[in-house]
C-alpha cells in the first residue's frame, strides 16, 4: 500500500480516471458484465482514501491516537451498503422512507467520515497533534473532489512520507 502513498499525483489521478472510466461503462444487453465494471471502477476510484487513512497511521506521531478501527469499519459499511443497493436495484436507485431511512442515513455518514478521516490523518501527520475540523476542512472538501484534489493531496503526502522517512 505505501507504493500508492509514493506515487506521483499524475500516477494517482490515472488511477482515479480508469475507475471513474470504469465506473460509466455500459455493455448493452450484457447487465451483469456492465454491474461489475460499475462496482470494480467505485472501488478502484473510492479504494484511494482508504488507503490513504489507514497507511498514514504508521507515520503519526506515538502522542496522536486516532480511531482507526472506526474509520475502517465506517469504509468497509458504506461500500457494501452501496455494493448491496446497486446489486439489488440493478443500479437504478431505491428509495427509502419511515424506519428503512435510517441506515441509509449511517451510509452517508459513513461515506462522509471514510472520506474525512483520510485529511485529518494527513493534517494531524503536518501539524504532529490531533487536527480539529477547522484544521482539516479544505482537505476534506479536496478528497471528496478527488480528481482535483489529487493534485494537492499526493504532493503533501510525498513530503510528509519523505520527511518521516529520513527523520526515522
Amino acid at each position: 500500500m505505501e507504493i500508492l502513498l509514493r506515487a506521483k499525483n499524475w500516477q494517482i489521478f490515472i488511477l482515479l480516471m480508469i475507475g471513474i472510466a470504469l465506473s460509466n461503462t455500459t455493455i448493452q444487453g450484457n447487465p451483469m458484465t456492465t454491474l461489475i465494471l460499475n462496482l470494480v471502477g467505485l472501488l478502484a476510484y473510492y479504494i484511494y482514501p482508504l488507503i490513504i487513512g489507514y497507511s498514514l497511521q504508521d507515520f503519526l506521531p506515538k502522542k496522536v491516537e486516532l480511531n482507526n478501527t472506526f474509520f475502517l469499519i465506517n469504509t468497509f459499511a458504506w461500500i457494501g451498503g452501496y455494493l448491496a443497493i446497486s446489486i439489488i436495484s440493478d443500479e437504478h436507485g431505491m428509495s427509502f422512507s419511515g424506519l428503512a431511512a435510517l441506515p441509509f442515513f449511517y451510509l452517508m455518514f459513513a461515506f462522509l467520515y471514510s472520506q474525512a478521516f483520510p485529511a485529518k490523518t494527513l493534517k494531524s501527520l503536518e501539524m504532529k497533534t490531533e487536527a480539529s475540523l477547522g484544521d482539516y476542512f479544505g482537505d476534506f472538501m479536496l478528497i471528496l473532489f478527488l480528481p482535483i484534489g489529487i493534485w494537492f493531496l499526493q504532493p503533501r503526502i510525498n513530503r510528509v512520507i519523505e520527511k518521516e522517512k529520513v527523520a526515522a
